[in-house]
């Protein structure tokens, strides 16, 4: 008995015990994953690692015949002495028949036939894969393995950049976005490999290499997507806010709503911050007209009596057009996040980590 190893063309590897007859296999094999017939990959491999030598057939065995002796007038032999020993041999005597010649040993018989023929040798790896602990190899469970993997490391990916801040610029920022792609291509690799019971096949490395791509891509859209909106998006809430804000300061400075709170407010409003405030320059009809107009409405936004849809229609705001101008923006957002992506580091940060995912799942 010898151990072959046959490699299919599926990349899968497999090995079995044999005993060559005449140098070739004497039963049929098949992969255990595609099925296709292996028997002429292991015929070639028991042509070049054994060499069968058929044995002559020995030569029968036949004894030499005793030629007869002359015939002589008998002799009588002399008497002997009681010091003479005696020695007595068993010669046939002449004419006896020969001894019978023993049958000639048969050459070498082929083989008897195996008592188990294997119809297919996937058959028998299937029920060897089914008897080992830990059950047999399956696609199927590979590949849910390397979804689940790539969603977890997406995930994780997702919520480490949430917590430092969204931010997506910087040296050390993209040396931390590939060590997270690493991360999701191993942890993809990981779970095909695990739940697929090292099934190892191309195709499933493929897959999971894309689904690796995927989940790489979709966190760091994500990821640019809420940096973006925390710095440019909510223009109509943001810009009611900043209103909002104004108002209290408003009801902060001018508390009663005298003559004296109010023209101190305008001339504080009127000059820089590095300049120096003059009421005086402030008219008696400015500050009319400020506690007639401006003053009630900064006073029911600081306590919350004017919504924001109110001071939208009174001030002729539409928040559609609002809207468009978001819209605008988010197109923009798009167009920089492609040029993010097509990066030198983002391009290294996928193929790396497809690289290792299909390392992982495939066995290699």
């Amino acid at each position: 008995m010898m151990e072959l190893k046959v490699q299919c063309d599926c990349g899968q590897k497999y090995k079995f015990d044999v005993e060559p007859v005449n140098g070739r296999m004497p039963f049929t094999v098949a992969c255990p994953i595609c099925g296709a017939d292996g028997t002429a990959k292991a015929n070639a491999i028991l042509s070049e690692t054994y060499v069968h030598q058929i044995p002559a057939p020995p030569t029968p065995f036949r004894p030499a015949s005793v030629p007869p002796r002359p015939t002589s007038p008998p002799t009588t032999p002399p008497p002997l002495t009681p010091e003479q020993p005696r020695l007595r041999v068993n010669i046939p005597a002449v004419g006896a028949p020969a001894p019978s010649t023993p049958p000639p040993i048969s050459p070498l018989a082929a083989p008897a036939p195996l008592s188990r023929t294997m119809t297919s040798f996937a058959k028998q790896s299937v029920a060897d894969a089914q008897t080992q602990p830990g059950g047999k190899p399956s696609f199927a469970l590979g590949l849910l393995g390397g979804f689940l993997g790539a969603l977890i490391g997406a995930t994780i990916y997702y919520l480490v950049f949430k917590v430092i801040g969204y931010s997506i610029t910087g040296f050390q920022t993209r040396l931390v976005a590939t060590f997270l792609a690493l991360g999701v291509g191993g942890l993809a690799g990981f779970g095909a490999h695990f739940l697929g019971k090292g099934e190892g096949s191309k195709e499933l490395g493929g897959i999971t290499a894309i689904l690796v791509v995927a989940g790489v891509i979709g966190a760091q859209y994500f990821v640019a997507l809420g940096w973006w909106h925390k710095t440019t998006h909510g223009f109509e809430d943001a810009g009611f806010a900043m209103i909002v804000d104004t108002a209290k300061e408003v009801a902060k400075a001018i508390p009663t709503g005298s003559d004296a709170e109010i023209r101190n407010y305008l001339a504080k409003d009127a000059v820089g911050e590095d300049e120096k405030p003059d009421p005086k320059a402030i008219s008696d009809d400015d500050v009319k007209q400020f506690r007639e107009k401006q003053l009630p409405e900064f006073q029911d936004l600081a306590s919350g009596k004017e919504t924001k849809e109110q001071y939208f229609a009174n001030h002729g705001i539409d928040p559609a057009k609002i809207k468009k101008a978001e819209d605008t923006v988010e197109d923009t957002f798009q167009g920089l996040f492609l040029l993010l992506l097509l990066s030198k580091v983002g391009i290294f940060s996928l193929i790396a980590s497809a690289g290792l995912a299909f390392k992982m799942s495939t066995n290699a």
